[in-house]
């Protein structure tokens, strides 16, 4: 792309700005080098023609101010499309590119509105295409190799942009150069760096703080008060390792206090221990002596229970000496059981067999008893069946009658619905006619009103033709030589558009008349259609008597239909009588045939029953003897009484047997405790060291070892809570200057870190002290600035005739601001360096002017070899004399020397006159603008 150049040949604007239709700008007229105006009244769309070349090839406008979706023409008529048609070429090669923004468009089909999407198009040199309005976008950006940030300040000298550089301060030209130079990367390293240092300084304040809490939770025992002084004493000193020193000495002496008490505590345990094994000497002692005195006090009151169990075992074997004959009658009585039981099934068996016979008796009762009630009803379903008529020609008649009625009822519905199309249709055709009256009014007011306008006209241009007759020459339209009686010129003409939009208006009405009067048409045919199938049905309805009108048919249709309502809820209550009738004859017919099988059935079952009544009579009389005769043998009335007997027996024996076994136990039990205890004697008697010693003395010396034991355990338990208070306070103090001692380390390395990024922080970001406040980034564009000074100067120095001179400040006014990017002015008729402030309103704009065509050069040698044959400067020579005028048009002008094309934007009349070439762009009455080339 090295060293080609780019020239916009042609733009096409449609519904764009002010533009609101088509409208063509050839740029390949205006030649290939020089200067043009672009000239027009304020707000008639100047500036919006280099607004259409950029929003083509970026989309959107060299401006902030208006966005893409804002740039549809407010004057454009509904439908026209917005969009903007730029061909432009690089070197050798042409490009075209199609782009509209997003707008809001009438539907195609139906009504309403919808938004048109933003859209491109690129035509490629090779005729290929690109398609969509970001990868457009993106394509042209390639092909220039400009950004629009860039390409706007190549291209365009923006109105008001180029004297805001002028007069900016360090920070608003900082950012602006770095949007066009790219320096954003060195302003990141710059923040980067001031965080790095910032949160280096943070964390070596957080260290601090956490040496301080430890330093804070250092714990000292209250008795220690030399140690306690010592340590507030070094916490005044910032050395830290004074600090790491003390606590190691409070560490030691605490030990030392632990050691201590830890020989204490275990000389004290040993005592206790040797207490507690006399205590224990004395105690078992004392127990031996207890337990000889209680067994021999036990002993003689066991031998006083031997003497009374002996008595009980005497009586016992008395008692038990007439268990054998008990035994005798047991079994005797035992032997007959089984014939009590069979007794009881027998008893049993028989007053079953006689439930079962009264049962059966009842049941046979109750049979008879049913078939009695059946054969009566037997009886009155015959007399109900001879008392029903036969419904079958009833049901004929019915038939024919509901038939009849609803073939009336169906014919009245009919004409009900035709009557209500009718009279649909007849508003309707109403309706119809109303718009057809009222469109047709118009149309005949409007035909009334374009005769006269086209009247006016052809009056106007007769008027206009007879002005220019002379006598003696032909007349254009009737070639005569003499004018007697020429038309007069009247004094207002309507203009042709106007007759044309007024025919437009007149065309518009007349097809809607057209539109009016077919549908008035349509709408009586379909009322008459109604009217003819109304007079049918109504023949069809009432052929002897038709109605006389529409309300007559309507009231003997609604009389009648009250009539046939009452006919169908008659007919109605006659079939559900008929249907009753019906239900009954097959309810009784039904009802007597179930009758007749019950009683069938009921004669078998009562001869069944009768024989069973008798067989069971006979075995009943049969059994009740044989268990009279088993009775009468037996001793008891029943088996339950003979066990009882049986059982009293048992008990007797059982309870003299039990006797005899518990006095012998007892008796057995005595003696072995007997012997128990006096073993137990002897065993106590042993256990005894010291037996000549009496209890009471033994007592005395338990008592003191106790007392001597229990003090030994106190001083323990106190040598132990000074331990346990001291354990605390040393693993916390550990803890403490182990953490301490990292920390102090931790900071040490920060601090080296942090002196070395806040050196870099403060010199990348302009804020040693002393020094200018200069930041990286700035130092940076400070080498473009220079570049853009020496370039403007090139054109300043001419326009001024070598008397000024821009120079960057190597000084700021004051060591507060940012520096580097400021400027002054060289007086060169006097040798002076002032402040740019100072240049006259006329100096200002050639100072401006020189620096904007410095900053475009640069950024266009930054491009990579890319040159703009065309550029455009916009407003700001209303402030220039007519010499100062001249100096920057000749500057303007050297600009184009060679292939390049300098567009000045501008209403002053003075450009306007001086160069041939213009753009006019001229403002209609009804808003909308429209641009002209005009060469010479």
């Amino acid at each position: 792309m090295g060293g080609r150049k780019m020239r916009p040949e042609k733009l096409i604007l449609s519904a764009f700005g002010p533009y609101a239709s088509r409208q063509e700008i050839p740029f390949d007229k205006l030649g290939k080098h020089g200067l043009y105006v672009i000239s027009g009244d304020t707000g008639a769309g100047k500036t919006t023609i280099f607004d259409a070349i950029t929003f083509a090839l970026y989309g959107e406008p060299s401006g902030n101010r208006r966005k893409a979706d804002m740039l549809q023409s407010k004057y454009a008529a509904n439908g026209e499309e917005t969009y903007v048609e730029l061909t432009f070429s690089v070197g050798s090669a042409r490009y075209q590119i199609h782009r509209n923004p997003e707008y809001q468009r009438p539907k195609k089909r139906g009504e309403g509105w919808i938004t048109q999407k933003a859209d491109a198009v690129l035509t490629m040199p090779d005729g290929s295409v690109v398609m969509g309005a970001r990868t457009v976008t993106e394509k042209c950006e390639e092909i220039l190799g400009l950004k629009r940030e860039q390409f706007t300040q190549i291209a365009m000298l923006a109105q008001g942009e180029f004297q805001k550089m002028l007069f900016s301060s360090t920070e608003e030209k900082s950012r602006i150069f770095r949007m066009l130079f790219h320096t954003a990367p060195y302003q990141v390293f710059q923040e980067k760096i001031k965080e790095k240092a910032a949160g280096l300084k943070r964390a070596y304040e957080a260290v601090e703080q956490s040496i301080r809490q430890y330093a804070d939770g250092i714990l000292i025992p209250e008795k220690e008060e030399a140690l306690r002084a010592n340590w507030e004493e070094s916490l005044q000193s910032p050395d830290k390792e004074e600090w790491l020193l003390t606590i190691e000495n409070i560490l030691e002496t605490m030990q030392k206090e632990e050691e201590r008490l830890e020989k204490e505590i275990s000389r004290t345990e040993e005592e206790a221990q040797q207490y507690g094994e006399r205590l224990n000497e004395a105690v078992q002692e004392l127990k031996a002596k207890r337990g000889e005195k209680q067994q021999k006090e036990e002993l003689e009151q066991l031998i006083r229970k031997k003497a009374v169990c002996q008595e009980a075992l005497r009586k016992a074997q008395e008692n038990a000496k007439g268990n054998e004959l008990v035994q005798e009658r047991i079994l005797k009585e035992s032997m007959q059981l089984e014939t009590y039981r069979e007794l009881e099934e027998k008893q049993k068996s028989w007053e079953k067999r006689r439930k079962e016979a009264r049962n059966l008796s009842d049941r046979l009762a109750a049979v008879m008893e049913k078939q009695r009630k059946a054969k009566e009803e037997i009886e009155r379903c015959r007399a109900l069946l001879s008392e029903i008529p036969d419904p079958e020609e009833a049901w004929k008649e019915l038939l024919r009658q509901k038939q009849q009625t609803e073939e009336r009822h169906q014919n009245l519905k009919e004409f009900l619905l035709i009557c209500g199309q009718y009279q649909e249709a007849r508003k309707e055709q109403e309706t119809a006619q109303e718009a057809y009256l009222c469109v047709r009014e118009k149309v005949e007011k409007a035909q009334k009103e374009y005769q006269e306008l086209e009247r006016a006209f052809l009056d106007g241009q007769a008027g206009i033709l007879a002005a220019g007759l002379t006598d003696g020459e032909p007349c254009p339209v009737c070639g005569a030589l003499h004018h007697p009686d020429p038309a007069k010129k009247p004094e207002e003409i309507p203009d042709e558009q106007t007759l044309k939009q007024k025919k437009t208006v007149l065309d518009m009405l007349m097809e809607e008349d057209k539109q009016k009067s077919r549908k008035a048409g349509e709408a009586k045919g379909r009322t008459e259609t109604a009217a003819g199938q109304l007079r049918q049905k109504s023949a069809l309805l009432w052929p002897d008597e038709e109605p006389a009108g529409l309300k007559e048919a309507y009231q003997r249709m609604k009389e009648e239909g009250c009539t046939l309502e009452n006919r169908r809820r008659e007919l109605q209550q006659k079939e559900e009588s008929l249907n009753k009738q019906q239900k009954q004859k097959q309810d009784a017919q039904k009802r007597e045939k179930e009758l007749e099988q019950q009683t069938e059935e009921q004669t078998g079952i009562i001869l069944h029953l009768e024989r069973e009544t008798a067989s069971m009579r006979t075995e009943q009389e049969t059994e009740g003897k044989r268990i009279q005769e088993i009775g009468e043998s037996l001793p008891y009335d029943s088996y339950e009484e003979a066990r009882n007997v049986i059982r009293k027996m048992e008990l007797e024996k059982q309870e003299k047997e039990e006797a005899l076994e518990a006095a012998k136990a007892a008796y057995q039990s005595t003696e072995n405790e007997i012997s128990a205890c006096e073993a137990s004697i002897r065993v106590w008697t042993e256990q005894q060291k010291d037996r000549e010693t009496p209890e009471e003395e033994k007592h005395r010396e338990k008592e003191e070892l106790e007392q001597k034991k229990q003090e030994t355990l106190l001083k323990k338990q106190r040598l132990l809570a000074e331990k346990e208070q001291l354990l605390p306070v040393l693993s916390a103090d550990r803890s403490a200057l182990e953490k301490m001692r990292a920390a102090v380390r931790q900071q040490e390395e920060t601090e080296k870190e942090y002196r070395i990024a806040g050196a870099l922080s403060d010199t990348v970001n302009g804020t040693l002290g002393g020094k200018e406040k200069i930041m990286l980034e700035t130092y940076v564009q400070m080498a473009y600035f220079d570049r853009i000074l020496i370039r403007a100067n090139r054109r300043l120095l001419v326009m001024t005739d070598g008397q000024y001179e821009l120079v960057r400040k190597k000084t700021a006014d004051n060591r507060r601001s940012q520096s580097g990017l400021d400027m002054d002015v060289i007086d060169h008729y006097n040798g002076t360096q002032r402040s740019i402030h100072t240049l006259s309103g006329g100096e200002s704009f050639q100072a401006s002017l020189s620096l904007a065509l410095g900053l475009s050069d640069e950024i266009q040698s930054m491009a990579g070899g890319i040159r703009m044959e065309a550029m455009f400067v916009d407003e700001g020579f209303g402030t220039l004399d007519d010499e100062a005028l001249d100096k920057a048009v000749r500057a303007l002008a050297s600009l184009s020397e060679g292939n390049k094309l300098v567009g000045i934007i501008s209403h002053v009349a003075e450009l306007k006159d001086r160069i041939d070439k213009k753009i006019l762009v001229k403002k209609e009455k009804g808003g909308e603008s429209r641009a002209q080339v005009v060469i010479g």
